[in-house]
Protein backbone atom coordinates (compact mmCIF):
# COMPACT_ATOMS: atom_id res chain seq x y z
CA UNK A 1 0.00 0.00 0.00
CA UNK A 2 1.52 3.33 -1.05
CA UNK A 3 -0.56 5.61 1.17
CA UNK A 4 -2.34 5.67 4.50
CA UNK A 5 -5.84 4.32 4.78
CA UNK A 6 -8.36 7.18 4.78
CA UNK A 7 -11.23 7.10 7.27
CA UNK A 8 -14.40 9.13 7.32
CA UNK A 9 -15.60 9.35 10.92
CA UNK A 10 -19.10 10.50 11.86
CA UNK A 11 -19.73 11.09 15.56
CA UNK A 12 -21.82 13.22 17.87
CA UNK A 13 -19.64 16.14 18.86
CA UNK A 14 -16.56 17.72 20.36
CA UNK A 15 -15.94 15.13 23.08
CA UNK A 16 -15.27 12.58 20.35
CA UNK A 17 -14.01 14.71 17.47
CA UNK A 18 -12.15 17.53 19.21
CA UNK A 19 -11.36 20.70 17.30
CA UNK A 20 -12.34 19.16 13.96
CA UNK A 21 -16.06 19.53 14.66
CA UNK A 22 -17.19 23.15 15.39
CA UNK A 23 -17.63 24.23 11.77
CA UNK A 24 -16.39 22.86 8.46
CA UNK A 25 -15.65 25.25 5.66
CA UNK A 26 -16.96 23.82 2.37
CA UNK A 27 -13.48 24.00 0.85
CA UNK A 28 -12.13 21.74 3.64
CA UNK A 29 -14.51 18.89 2.85
CA UNK A 30 -12.68 15.75 1.76
CA UNK A 31 -9.33 16.96 3.13
CA UNK A 32 -7.24 15.17 5.73
CA UNK A 33 -7.82 16.51 9.25
CA UNK A 34 -4.66 17.89 10.84
CA UNK A 35 -3.53 15.76 13.79
CA UNK A 36 -3.64 18.77 16.11
CA UNK A 37 -7.39 19.07 15.39
CA UNK A 38 -8.27 15.45 16.14
CA UNK A 39 -10.11 14.26 19.24
CA UNK A 40 -10.27 11.35 21.64
CA UNK A 41 -12.21 9.02 19.35
CA UNK A 42 -9.75 9.51 16.50
CA UNK A 43 -6.97 8.52 18.89
CA UNK A 44 -8.69 5.38 20.21
CA UNK A 45 -9.34 4.21 16.66
CA UNK A 46 -5.77 4.88 15.54
CA UNK A 47 -4.40 3.00 18.54
CA UNK A 48 -6.66 0.00 17.86
CA UNK A 49 -5.43 -0.19 14.27
CA UNK A 50 -1.81 0.16 15.36
CA UNK A 51 -2.18 -2.59 17.97
CA UNK A 52 -3.66 -4.88 15.31
CA UNK A 53 -0.62 -4.34 13.10
CA UNK A 54 -2.30 -2.11 10.52
CA UNK A 55 -0.46 0.86 9.02
CA UNK A 56 -1.18 4.40 10.16
CA UNK A 57 -4.36 6.10 8.99
CA UNK A 58 -5.66 9.56 8.15
CA UNK A 59 -9.06 10.92 9.10
CA UNK A 60 -10.84 12.83 6.37
CA UNK A 61 -13.11 15.80 6.98
CA UNK A 62 -16.63 15.36 5.75
CA UNK A 63 -18.37 17.80 3.46
CA UNK A 64 -20.99 20.00 5.18
CA UNK A 65 -24.56 19.62 4.01
CA UNK A 66 -26.41 22.48 2.32
CA UNK A 67 -28.30 23.31 5.52
CA UNK A 68 -25.09 23.26 7.54
CA UNK A 69 -23.48 25.69 5.14
CA UNK A 70 -26.48 28.00 5.38
CA UNK A 71 -26.62 27.90 9.17
CA UNK A 72 -22.81 27.81 9.62
CA UNK A 73 -23.22 25.08 12.19
CA UNK A 74 -22.96 21.31 12.14
CA UNK A 75 -25.37 18.62 13.23
CA UNK A 76 -24.38 17.11 16.55
CA UNK A 77 -25.85 14.60 18.98
CA UNK A 78 -28.32 11.98 17.83
CA UNK A 79 -29.41 14.10 14.87
CA UNK A 80 -26.49 12.60 12.94
CA UNK A 81 -28.56 9.40 12.76
CA UNK A 82 -31.15 11.03 10.49
CA UNK A 83 -31.19 8.85 7.38
CA UNK A 84 -31.74 11.62 4.83
CA UNK A 85 -28.91 13.60 6.36
CA UNK A 86 -26.57 10.59 6.37
CA UNK A 87 -27.32 9.81 2.74
CA UNK A 88 -26.43 13.36 1.76
CA UNK A 89 -23.15 13.66 3.61
CA UNK A 90 -21.90 10.13 2.79
CA UNK A 91 -22.51 10.48 -0.93
CA UNK A 92 -20.61 13.80 -0.90
CA UNK A 93 -17.41 11.89 -0.12
CA UNK A 94 -15.72 10.96 -3.38
CA UNK A 95 -14.30 7.42 -3.73
CA UNK A 96 -10.79 8.86 -3.49
CA UNK A 97 -11.68 10.80 -0.32
CA UNK A 98 -12.34 7.86 2.01
CA UNK A 99 -11.61 4.14 2.05
CA UNK A 100 -13.91 3.35 4.95
CA UNK A 101 -16.63 5.10 6.96
CA UNK A 102 -17.28 4.81 10.70
CA UNK A 103 -20.17 6.11 12.78
CA UNK A 104 -20.23 6.22 16.59
CA UNK A 105 -23.15 7.39 18.74
CA UNK A 106 -24.07 7.42 22.41
CA UNK A 107 -26.64 4.98 23.74
CA UNK A 108 -27.69 7.34 26.56
CA UNK A 109 -30.93 6.23 28.21
CA UNK A 110 -32.52 4.75 25.11
CA UNK A 111 -30.22 1.87 24.30
CA UNK A 112 -32.61 -0.43 22.42
CA UNK A 113 -33.79 2.37 20.12
CA UNK A 114 -30.23 3.58 19.53
CA UNK A 115 -29.24 0.07 18.47
CA UNK A 116 -32.05 0.05 15.92
CA UNK A 117 -31.16 3.55 14.75
CA UNK A 118 -27.48 2.67 14.41
CA UNK A 119 -28.20 -0.40 12.29
CA UNK A 120 -30.43 1.66 10.02
CA UNK A 121 -27.72 4.30 9.80
CA UNK A 122 -25.12 1.71 8.81
CA UNK A 123 -27.39 0.38 6.06
CA UNK A 124 -27.86 3.92 4.76
CA UNK A 125 -24.11 4.52 4.81
CA UNK A 126 -23.48 1.30 2.89
CA UNK A 127 -26.10 2.22 0.28
CA UNK A 128 -24.49 5.61 -0.31
CA UNK A 129 -20.78 4.86 0.05
CA UNK A 130 -19.94 4.38 -3.63
CA UNK A 131 -16.88 3.11 -5.45
CA UNK A 132 -15.41 4.55 -8.65
CA UNK A 133 -18.08 2.68 -10.63
CA UNK A 134 -20.82 4.23 -8.45
CA UNK A 135 -21.60 0.86 -6.91
CA UNK A 136 -22.41 0.60 -3.17
CA UNK A 137 -19.62 -0.55 -0.86
CA UNK A 138 -21.08 -2.79 1.85
CA UNK A 139 -18.04 -4.09 3.73
CA UNK A 140 -15.95 -1.02 4.53
CA UNK A 141 -18.02 0.59 7.26
CA UNK A 142 -18.58 0.00 10.96
CA UNK A 143 -20.70 1.42 13.73
CA UNK A 144 -20.12 1.88 17.41
CA UNK A 145 -22.58 2.37 20.26
CA UNK A 146 -21.04 3.98 23.33
CA UNK A 147 -22.94 2.60 26.31
CA UNK A 148 -23.97 4.90 27.73
CA UNK A 149 -21.73 7.59 26.35
CA UNK A 150 -18.23 8.26 25.06
CA UNK A 151 -17.08 9.32 28.53
CA UNK A 152 -17.77 5.77 29.73
CA UNK A 153 -15.07 4.50 27.39
CA UNK A 154 -12.59 7.10 28.63
CA UNK A 155 -13.43 6.33 32.26
CA UNK A 156 -13.18 2.54 31.97
CA UNK A 157 -9.49 2.52 32.90
CA UNK A 158 -10.32 4.27 36.16
CA UNK A 159 -6.90 3.83 37.75
CA UNK A 160 -5.07 5.49 34.86
CA UNK A 161 -7.57 8.33 34.72
CA UNK A 162 -7.23 8.92 38.47
CA UNK A 163 -3.43 8.89 38.19
CA UNK A 164 -3.31 11.32 35.27
CA UNK A 165 -5.82 13.72 36.79
CA UNK A 166 -4.40 13.23 40.30
CA UNK A 167 -7.84 12.83 41.82
CA UNK A 168 -9.50 10.07 43.82
CA UNK A 169 -11.88 7.87 41.84
CA UNK A 170 -13.64 4.80 43.13
CA UNK A 171 -13.31 1.65 41.06
CA UNK A 172 -16.53 1.62 39.09
CA UNK A 173 -18.52 -1.59 38.68
CA UNK A 174 -20.82 -2.50 35.78
CA UNK A 175 -19.85 0.61 33.84
CA UNK A 176 -22.29 0.05 31.01
CA UNK A 177 -25.17 0.06 33.51
CA UNK A 178 -24.24 3.44 34.98
CA UNK A 179 -25.96 6.58 33.77
CA UNK A 180 -23.65 9.14 35.41
CA UNK A 181 -20.22 8.40 33.90
CA UNK A 182 -20.22 11.70 32.02
CA UNK A 183 -20.82 13.57 35.28
CA UNK A 184 -18.12 11.55 37.05
CA UNK A 185 -15.51 12.41 34.43
CA UNK A 186 -16.55 16.07 34.22
CA UNK A 187 -16.36 16.42 38.01
CA UNK A 188 -12.94 14.77 38.07
CA UNK A 189 -11.67 17.15 35.38
CA UNK A 190 -13.09 20.13 37.28
CA UNK A 191 -11.29 19.08 40.50
CA UNK A 192 -8.02 18.28 38.75
CA UNK A 193 -5.13 20.68 38.24
CA UNK A 194 -3.98 18.63 35.24
CA UNK A 195 -3.43 20.80 32.19
CA UNK A 196 -4.35 23.83 34.31
CA UNK A 197 -2.26 26.12 32.10
CA UNK A 198 -5.17 26.04 29.67
CA UNK A 199 -7.97 28.09 31.20
CA UNK A 200 -10.08 28.15 28.03
CA UNK A 201 -13.20 26.15 27.28
CA UNK A 202 -10.98 23.82 25.25
CA UNK A 203 -9.34 22.37 28.39
CA UNK A 204 -11.95 19.59 28.93
CA UNK A 205 -11.59 18.52 25.29
CA UNK A 206 -7.81 18.54 25.47
CA UNK A 207 -7.88 16.45 28.63
CA UNK A 208 -10.23 13.91 27.05
CA UNK A 209 -7.86 13.71 24.09
CA UNK A 210 -4.84 13.25 26.36
CA UNK A 211 -6.63 10.47 28.25
CA UNK A 212 -7.33 8.67 24.98
CA UNK A 213 -3.58 8.42 24.35
CA UNK A 214 -2.86 6.77 27.69
CA UNK A 215 -5.78 4.62 28.85
CA UNK A 216 -5.48 0.85 28.45
CA UNK A 217 -7.47 -0.39 25.46
CA UNK A 218 -7.73 -3.92 26.87
CA UNK A 219 -9.30 -2.56 30.03
CA UNK A 220 -11.89 -0.61 28.01
CA UNK A 221 -12.81 -3.82 26.20
CA UNK A 222 -13.13 -5.68 29.51
CA UNK A 223 -15.38 -3.13 31.19
CA UNK A 224 -17.28 -2.02 28.07
CA UNK A 225 -17.80 -5.36 26.31
CA UNK A 226 -21.07 -4.52 24.58
CA UNK A 227 -20.05 -1.07 23.43
CA UNK A 228 -16.33 -0.59 22.95
CA UNK A 229 -15.24 -4.20 22.44
CA UNK A 230 -17.95 -4.78 19.85
CA UNK A 231 -17.01 -1.58 18.01
CA UNK A 232 -13.29 -2.45 18.06
CA UNK A 233 -14.02 -5.85 16.54
CA UNK A 234 -16.16 -4.46 13.72
CA UNK A 235 -13.58 -1.71 13.14
CA UNK A 236 -10.87 -4.29 12.44
CA UNK A 237 -13.13 -6.26 10.09
CA UNK A 238 -13.87 -3.14 8.04
CA UNK A 239 -10.20 -2.14 8.05
CA UNK A 240 -9.12 -5.53 6.69
CA UNK A 241 -11.57 -5.11 3.80
CA UNK A 242 -10.27 -1.62 3.08
CA UNK A 243 -6.63 -2.71 3.19
CA UNK A 244 -7.32 -5.52 0.72
CA UNK A 245 -8.66 -3.01 -1.80
CA UNK A 246 -5.59 -0.78 -1.43
CA UNK A 247 -3.03 -3.58 -1.77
Amino acid sequence: MNRRIRIGLIAEGEAELGASIPYIKPEDGGKVIERKNEGGLHTLIRRELENAGFPDCDFVQRHPSVKEIQKRTLRTGHSILDLKYLAQIVILWKPEDVDMILIVVDGDDNLSQRQIDLERALNKIRDNHLDIHEQPINNRSAGGLAIRNFETWLLADTQTVATILDVELEQLENLEDLDNTKDILENAIAKSTYYSQDSSNQRPLQIRWNLAFQIDLAIIKTFCPNGYATFAESLLVATKAAIQILN
